[in-house]
C-alpha cells in the first residue's frame, strides 16, 4: 500500500534538511579560504571575522608566487612539480588499471578471486605503517627526491582501487566485439587497444581524473621522501606559510590553497561526463 503524499512530506523535509545542513557544512570551509584570500593581513587576522572582504586586493594571489621583497613567495617551481607528478601519475594509473582490469574481466586463471581481494587489503593499510620500508627502498633503488619515485608510489596506492573499477568497466563491454575483431584478423592485444580501449575511455577519465586528485593533494609521502625545492610539490611548498608557535599567515595560505583548487575543478569541468558515466558503469556485479 503506497502512502499518501502528505504523510511523505515530514520525512521529505527532514531529508532535505539535513542535506541543506551538509551542504552548507561542505560550502561553508571552502568559501571562508575564498573570501580570506582577497583579504589585506589585518582583515585576515581581525576579530570578529568578516565573511565578505571590505575590499578585494589580487596582492596575496601575487605574493604567493612572486615577491622577492618579503621573501614569502611559494615561486612556480612547486606548482610545476605537483603538475608533473599529478599528470605522470593519471598516466601511470590509467595504463595499468586498464591492462590489469582487462585481465581480471576476460580472463579466468587460478588464484584470480585472492588477488582481487589481495588489492582490497593492500589498499586498506595505512601509508604510514608503510612509510619506514619504503623509505629505505627509495634510498636503495635511487628514487629518494625523485619524480619517478613519487609518481611510481602515488600510482601504485592508486592502482588497486582503479583496477576494480575498470575491471567493472570492462565487464559492461559485450566481448564479441574483441571476439568479432580478433576473427577479422585482429590479435587479442589489437582487438583490446582498438575497441575495448576507447570503449572504455570514460573508465579511463574517472581513473585518471581520482588519480590526479590523489596525486596532487598528497602531502605526507612528498614531505618525507623529498628534501630539494626542485622536486617538492606544492602541497609541501604551502606548510612554509604555518610558522612556530602557532604563527600563520592566515591571508597567504588561503590564496595559495585557493590556486592549489584550480586543476581539480579543471580537470573535473573537462571531464565531468566521462567521470561519473564512468563510476556508473564501472560499478557492476559479477
Amino acid at each position: 500500500m503506497r502512502r499518501s503524499p502528505i504523510r511523505l512530506l515530514p520525512v521529505k523535509t527532514l531529508v532535505y534538511a539535513l542535506l541543506l545542513v551538509w551542504a552548507l557544512l561542505t560550502i561553508l570551509p571552502l568559501y571562508w579560504v575564498f573570501s580570506t584570500a582577497f583579504k589585506s593581513p589585518e582583515e585576515a587576522r581581525g576579530y570578529p571575522p568578516t565573511l565578505i572582504p571590505h575590499s578585494f586586493s589580487f596582492r596575496n594571489l601575487v605574493q604567493v608566487f612572486d615577491d622577492p621583497q618579503t621573501h614569502k613567495s611559494l615561486g612556480f617551481k612547486p606548482y610545476l612539480n605537483s603538475l608533473i607528478i599529478a599528470l605522470g601519475t593519471a598516466l601511470l594509473t590509467a595504463t595499468v588499471s586498464f591492462l590489469a582490469g582487462f585481465g581480471f574481466a576476460r580472463y579466468r586463471f587460478r588464484g584470480r578471486e585472492v588477488l582481487l581481494l589481495s588489492l582490497l587489503f593492500i589498499n586498506m593499510l595505512p601509508e604510514m605503517a608503510k612509510m619506514i620500508p619504503l623509505f629505505r627502498m627509495f634510498i636503495l633503488y635511487h628514487l629518494y627526491d625523485t619524480y619517478l619515485g613519487l609518481i611510481l608510489l602515488l600510482a601504485a596506492g592508486s592502482a588497486p582501487f582503479s583496477t576494480w573499477l575498470m575491471r567493472g568497466y570492462i565487464k559492461s563491454i559485450p566481448q564479441d566485439l574483441e571476439d568479432s575483431a580478433v576473427i577479422d584478423g585482429c590479435t587479442r592485444g589489437q582487438a583490446s587497444r582498438r575497441i575495448t580501449a576507447p570503449l572504455a575511455a570514460p573508465g579511463l577519465a574517472a581513473v585518471a581524473v581520482l588519480a590526479f586528485r590523489a596525486a596532487w593533494n598528497e602531502f605526507s609521502a612528498a614531505l618525507i621522501l623529498t628534501t630539494s625545492d626542485s622536486v617538492r610539490p606544492y602541497t609541501t611548498a604551502i606548510f612554509k606559510y604555518v610558522k612556530e608557535h602557532a604563527s600563520v599567515d592566515w591571508h597567504l595560505l588561503s590564496a595559495a590553497s585557493f590556486v592549489s583548487i584550480i586543476p581539480i575543478v579543471i580537470a573535473f569541468a573537462f571531464f565531468q561526463r566521462y567521470f561519473v558515466g564512468g563510476l556508473t558503469r564501472g560499478a557492476v556485479k559479477d
